[in-house]
């Protein structure tokens, strides 16, 4: 449980570090890049958080 919980809490500080980029960020293009890596993270955290809730639906889209 305890192990769960600091990789969790790592994910979020990695998306609040990301988050303080973006808004700071000027360039548009970089801005983009930003907004890309969170986005890739947040689609890796979703399918963490399906594949140990929902092992079963994983199984049926494969």
């Amino acid at each position: 449980m305890m192990e769960h919980l600091k990789m969790r809490q790592e994910q979020i500080l990695k998306m609040h570090d990301l988050s303080t980029k973006i808004l700071a960020e000027t360039d548009p293009k970089k801005k983009q890049a930003l907004k890309d890596e969170q986005l890739q993270l947040i689609k890796a955290e979703h399918m963490q958080m399906m594949t140990m809730h929902h092992p079963k639906m994983m199984n049926m889209s494969k």
